[in-house]
């Protein structure tokens, strides 16, 4: 990637437009083209290495990334100092984000398919017989002032993002955003979430929220957490869901006393749960 990098700061300087294929016939081809629009287009597997470029990035291909090696210059890491990352039919298509790999953006969007990190085992480092230690290679999408796009987010996975919408989180998944939209059925008990300050969440699934932990955890952004029983119990999560505003659920306990009183004794309507 450091010859396609020197090619792209090449082309911009001189602001022109080109296409290359880069990569070898053994290991994986891909092809990069920078348009007149400024955006570039890859198309392949993203095998290794980073790349940087100033604006739009449309992807046709899967993104991965070499977890086993030792050296930091080989990590993936595609980054865009303005601009969106946009992968083209990504669901469709079976285009992925795996094994460590990261994408990130100062200011504009990221839209991917599914995404996955990784686990393995290496001896251990203190050379004890017969030990070993596990290291966790997180896939990122970091989106602080944009928008995260993706279907399932499995096994080891950081999501920060102004905005995030996904469907399911399953195994070691840790997110953090403003405003959170999670559309399917599955959240498992070992998933993190943090809503920011003037933020909203909602859980979109229409059936019961069996398959919605009870012992995921939601933090707001002043410390104060959650287990998502504690908004099940109270109807929050299940049948369709319903928007959590961040002042909402930092109230949410005084919120069920006033409820609680006035059912009791005013026979008013009480706050909708």
């Amino acid at each position: 990637m450091n010859v396609a990098q020197e090619w792209l700061d090449a082309l911009r300087r001189t602001e022109t437009t080109g296409q290359r294929l880069f990569g070898s016939k053994e290991l994986g081809e891909i092809e990069i083209e920078r348009k007149s629009s400024k955006a570039i287009t890859i198309k392949g597997k993203f095998w290794a290495g980073s790349l940087t470029h100033d604006n739009d990035v449309l992807m046709w291909g899967s993104i991965t990334n070499p977890y086993f090696s030792d050296f930091k210059k080989s990590k993936t890491h595609i980054h865009l100092t303005n601009g969106t990352f946009k992968m083209m039919e990504p669901l469709e298509s079976g285009f992925n984000v795996e094994n460590g790999a990261t994408i990130s953006t100062n200011t504009g969007d990221i839209i991917c398919g599914n995404v996955n990190g990784i686990r393995d085992r290496v001896p251990d480092p203190d050379r004890r017989v017969g030990m070993s230690i596990e290291r966790e290679h997180f896939s990122e999408l970091l989106a602080p002032n944009g928008k995260i796009i993706a279907g399932d987010v499995r096994e080891t996975v950081y999501l920060d993002g102004d905005e995030i919408l996904v469907l399911n989180l399953i195994d070691n998944v840790k997110l953090k955003g403003r405003k959170i939209q999670i559309f399917g059925s599955k959240v498992s008990y070992d998933v993190f979430i943090e809503l920011k300050k003037d933020g909203i969440l909602r859980f979109f699934d229409r059936g019961s929220g069996f398959d919605i932990s009870d012992d995921a955890i939601l933090k707001l952004e002043n410390g104060k957490e959650f287990f998502l029983d504690e908004l099940k119990n109270k109807k929050l999560i299940g049948f369709g869901g319903q928007d959590m505003t961040y002042d909402f659920l930092n109230n949410l306990d005084s919120y069920s006393q006033t409820s609680n009183w006035t059912s009791k004794f005013s026979g008013l309507k009480f706050f909708k749960r």
